[in-house]
């Protein structure tokens, strides 16, 4: 062991031009990324959009999705600095000083220079996990992604979904005013009682607050689906593209393949068990101690004899023998294995769970599709024809009424519902559902 004193020197020459270098550098790339990033933006000004531009704006926009790929570019950064090798250390020392006379003529003179030598793998073993640190990073980084796209096409959905609600909701009124109307003249006419009349005016104000409710939804709707996309201060027109209305047959096997194979969720936990694993291999080299390697020249200035010194410096392990990050590492396995294992579980979970409501969506819609629209829209035809007529009631006909945009409404409902669905199986799975 050696002690000595050491003095650090600092040197601060050309301090007023580094200065000024390092403001005008300082502005220019402020300036420069200012202007590339406000140049970037895309951003739809009150105008019908597709689903492919929305997504190609959240993509570009989402603060989420730029958070995870500023982290990328963080550990390239912490994985870049792991391949370094730790810097020489300079040493001046002076000894036996005089007291009455100032300068290093009478003195002992020593320049030296520590060089850390790492050993037992440690380096290696270092760059190691901060290489699969950045492997994880990126799959955390895909993981955001998708939940992105998810989470815009739902929003969209929702949009396409609330629009078509909108317009059913009007040919509604329509209708309810058609009635009003029609039978406000008849009961001039003589041919029905006023309680026609204001039947048909009750139905007429539950039909606008219909459409109030519905413009209220889709009000809502867009602004979801502008905060999703990243520019929640814009406006929108509307969107352009239409609901699934024929949904594929899907295999849960197939799913849960594709689940646990491309799921970057569960990819970055894997590669988190092996970091862990890394981790606790190299706190364990930690107890081979690293060398210190010294070389330099001294003076004896009172003898007038040049020196040479060499050197190591070993630490001895005898008190500390990283103990305790040993056994955090290894805690630190498990939890990562245990981690997986619920997250899995997890994913699977709701998997299964979004299939087996796709499936009967799936049926419904079919149903809806195939066989209580077409009956439910003759039925309203045969029955406003029949009133006219005289041979259904007017119960009848509000029956009927009701019961066609009861009907229009729950299938819209539907038909949201299974493109949700749809836009969860392909996050959770990674996969594309025709």
């Amino acid at each position: 062991m050696r002690i000595h004193l050491s003095f650090q020197h600092a040197f601060q020459r050309y301090r007023f031009a580094s200065c000024i270098l390092g403001v005008f550098l300082s502005v220019h790339f402020f300036c420069t990324g200012e202007i590339t990033l406000g140049g970037d933006k895309q951003k739809p000004v009150n105008k019908e959009i597709s689903l492919e531009e929305a997504l190609t704006i959240a993509i570009k926009n989402n603060p989420q999705l730029q958070s995870a790929r500023d982290f990328v570019d963080a550990a390239a950064g912490s994985l870049r600095q792991s391949k370094l090798y730790p810097n020489p250390v300079l040493e001046l020392l002076a000894e036996e000083v005089p007291v009455d006379e100032i300068g290093l003529n009478e003195s002992q003179n020593l320049v030296a220079i520590v060089q850390p030598i790492i050993t037992g793998g440690k380096r290696k073993l270092g760059i190691e996990v901060s290489r699969k640190e950045k492997e994880k990073s990126e799959f955390d980084r895909d993981g955001v992604l998708l939940d992105v796209i998810a989470d815009t096409k739902k929003a969209f959905y929702e949009v396409v979904a609330d629009q078509k609600g909108l317009f059913i909701a009007r040919e509604v009124e329509k209708i309810a005013k058609n009635i009003y109307e029609s039978e406000g003249k008849r009961f001039d006419a003589g041919e029905v009682p006023v309680t026609n009349v204001l039947r048909a005016e009750v139905e007429l104000s539950k039909a606008k607050n219909l459409v109030f409710r519905a413009v209220s939804n889709l009000q809502n709707s867009g602004k979801e689906l502008l905060t999703v996309m990243g520019i929640p201060d814009e406006t929108l027109a509307g969107v352009t593209e239409k609901l699934v209305t024929e949904p594929a047959e899907l295999s849960l096997p197939r799913l849960e393949s594709n689940m646990r194979n491309n799921q970057p969720l569960l990819k970055a936990l894997k590669k988190n068990i092996e970091i862990a694993e890394t981790q606790t291999t190299l706190e364990k080299r930690q107890v081979i101690p690293d060398i210190d390697v010294i070389a330099g020249y001294k003076r004896l200035s009172r003898e007038e004899i040049d020196t040479v010194q060499l050197g190591i410096a070993v630490p001895v392990p005898l008190l500390n023998r990283n103990q305790g990050n040993i056994q955090r590492s290894k805690a630190l396995l498990q939890k990562a294995k245990h981690d997986y294992e619920s997250v899995y579980n997890n994913l699977l979970s709701q998997l299964k769970k979004n299939f087996n409501i796709y499936t009967a969506e799936r049926k419904r819609i079919l149903e809806y599709r195939n066989k209580i629209l077409p009956k439910v829209e003759e039925s309203f035809l045969l029955i406003t024809r029949g009133y006219k007529e005289g041979e259904f009631s007017y119960i009848d006909l509000l029956d009927a009424h009701r019961t066609w945009a009861e009907m229009r409404i729950s299938y819209i409902d539907s038909l949201k519902n299974l493109n949700l669905l749809i836009a969860d199986l392909e996050r959770i799975a990674v996969t594309k559902v025709q």
